[in-house]
C-alpha cells in the first residue's frame, strides 16, 4: 500500500526494507519499525538499529566524519580510532557488523595487522573488509587482497563510488548468507529422511 507515491517509489522503499531485513535472521522490517524509513527523530541504541552496521576503523577523525556523512543515512555507522579498538568492537558485536571500512596506516595497530587477526578469528568469513587508504602502492593493494580484503578504495574517493561499493558488498554477503542457510536447511532435511 502506498499513498501518494509512484509505484517505483513504493517498490524502491520495499526493496530497501527487504535488504535491511536480510541482515538479520527472521526479521520483518516495515516503516513502523525502521529507523531508516520515514520515522525521523527515533533515537535507538546502535545495536537495536535495523540498518546494516558498518564499522569504520580509521585514525583520522576527518576521514571517519566524511565516511559517516556519505553512509550514515542508509547504514548505522560505528567508529574506531585504531585497529585495537576496532577489534574490540568486532569481538563484542561480530554478528551485528555487516562490513568493515579499514585504513592501513594507523597507530597502535595498522590495517594489515587487523586483517591478520580477523583472518585468524575467521571474522573474514562473514564480515567483508573494504580497505580505504591514500596508499596507492601496488604492493599495498596486492597485500590487502592477499590478506582477505574484499575491495580497495584509494583516497581521495568519490562519495557515490564508496556508497555503491559498500551497498553492493553488503548485498552480496547477505545473499551468500541466505544461500548458505538454504543449503544447510536442505542438508538437515535430507539427513532427517
Amino acid at each position: 500500500m502506498s499513498e501518494g507515491d509512484t509505484i517505483e517509489e513504493a517498490i524502491s522503499r520495499a526493496d530497501h526494507f527487504m535488504y535491511m531485513a536480510k541482515n538479520k535472521k527472521n526479521m520483518v522490517v516495515t516503516e513502523e519499525n525502521s529507523t531508516g524509513g520515514k520515522l525521523e527523530g527515533r533515537k535507538e541504541k546502535f545495536f537495536e538499529d535495523l540498518r546494516p552496521k558498518i564499522l569504520i576503523i580509521d585514525d583520522s577523525e576527518m576521514n571517519r566524519a566524511i565516511l559517516r556523512e556519505v553512509l550514515g543515512e542508509e547504514f548505522a555507522v560505528l567508529e574506531a580510532a585504531n585497529g585495537e579498538e576496532g577489534l574490540e568492537y568486532l569481538e563484542e558485536h561480530e554478528e551485528d557488523i555487516s562490513l568493515v571500512l579499514l585504513d592501513i596506516i594507523m597507530p597502535v595497530m595498522d590495517g594489515f595487522e587487523v586483517l591478520r587477526v580477523m583472518s585468524e578469528k575467521n571474522f573474514l568469513d562473514n564480515i567483508p573488509v573494504i580497505m580505504i587508504s591514500s596508499e596507492e602502492s601496488e604492493t599495498y593493494v596486492k597485500k590487502a587482497y592477499e590478506m582477505g580484503a574484499m575491495d580497495y578504495i584509494n583516497r581521495p574517493f568519490d562519495a557515490q563510488v564508496v556508497y555503491r561499493r559498500v551497498f553492493n558488498t553488503i548485498k552480496l554477503y547477505a545473499k551468500q548468507r541466505r544461500l548458505i542457510a538454504l543449503v544447510t536447511d536442505q542438508i538437515k532435511s535430507e539427513l532427517k529422511k
